[in-house]
Formats: structure tokens, C-alpha cells, sequence
């Protein structure tokens, strides 16, 4: 699970890192270096996005089918916004299909509150959740924490907004 919370780390570094690059290209600066990553970046989004969202799904699998962590309702529903993210991109790039970015943007667009929702559930005290049940797993439950605030539903904030970043940039035609 470190491995996961690293690379998490690595991704929203990346991202706060693009953020910045955005507000420096609205200010006029052009940085050569990032131009050219930019390009590289866009001939292969599908790909990074499969990447990303084979991870999420393996790394979710994983933690419920091998180390026996069961998954909250909101885990659930989190869930059902990634796992459809590997079929949608896996045939886009099998079939060469450049419009995968209209199907997985709606689906982002769930995720990303839900899995915020979920974050703000198990690290703030106000926030309760009215989803769980007394008879299954507590969505305040957490099974991993790392570097004081990386978590289950953090990684998959983390994977959800890269993936959009990604599409919302590079996948238009």
C-alpha cells in the first residue's frame, strides 16, 4: 500500500505542477522543456488513462479479494465510476477510437465528488455519512493512511482527477 501512496503523491505533484505551468502560459511565460513533455503527453492520454485506471481497479481488487478489506457503500459507488474506465479506454485505444472522452468524463464527473465526499467522511470530524449502515462496513473506516493524509478514497481522488485532467486537456480533437 506504500507503493500505491507514493505514486499518489508522485500524481498530485504532477498535477499541482501542471497547474502551475497553466497559470504561467496565462501569465505569458513559455517553458520549452514542458511544451515538449505537453506533446508527448498528448499522442498517448488513452494510454496513461488506461494506465491509470488498470491500477485503481487492480489496486481496489487487490485490497478487497487479497488483503480481505471489504469496501463501504461509498467504496462501492466509487467503484462503479473507475471500473468502467478500463473497458472504455482499452477499447478506444483497440479499436483507435479518439472520442473515448465523452464517455469518461460523465463518469469522472460522479467520482470525483462521491471519493472527495468519502475523503472528507473519514478525515473530517463534522463530516458523517448517512449512507452507512450499522450493519456494514463504516465509511469512516480506514484500512491505510500514509504521509498524514493519503487514504483509500485519496487514491482514488487522486486517479479520478488525473484521468480527467488528462482527457479534458489532451482528448479534445
Amino acid at each position: 500500500m506504500f507503493g500505491l501512496a507514493v505514486g499518489a503523491l508522485l500524481i498530485q505533484v504532477s498535477l499541482a505542477a501542471a497547474l502551475l505551468y497553466f497559470a504561467a502560459s496565462r501569465a505569458g511565460y513559455n517553458l520549452e522543456a514542458v511544451e515538449r513533455l505537453k506533446s508527448r503527453v498528448a499522442g498517448r492520454w488513452r494510454e496513461l488513462s488506461l494506465g491509470l485506471a488498470t491500477l485503481a481497479t487492480g489496486g481496489s481488487l487487490y485490497m478487497s479479494q487479497v488483503l480481505g478489506w471489504t469496501p463501504c457503500k461509498l467504496c462501492w459507488y466509487i467503484r462503479i465510476a473507475i471500473y468502467p474506465l478500463v473497458a472504455l479506454f482499452g477499447t478506444a485505444l483497440f479499436l483507435n477510437r479518439q472520442d473515448v472522452r465523452e464517455y469518461a468524463i460523465p463518469l469522472l464527473l460522479i467520482g470525483i465528488p462521491i471519493s472527495a465526499y468519502h475523503y472528507a467522511i473519514q478525515r473530517i470530524d463534522q463530516f458523517t455519512s448517512a449512507g452507512c449502515s450499522v450493519f456494514a462496513v463504516s465509511c469512516s473506516t480506514e484500512y491505510t493512511f500514509h504521509f498524514g493524509y493519503i487514504n483509500i478514497s485519496m487514491l482514488a481522488l487522486t486517479v479520478q482527477l488525473a484521468i480527467l485532467v488528462l482527457a479534458w486537456r489532451f482528448g479534445r480533437r
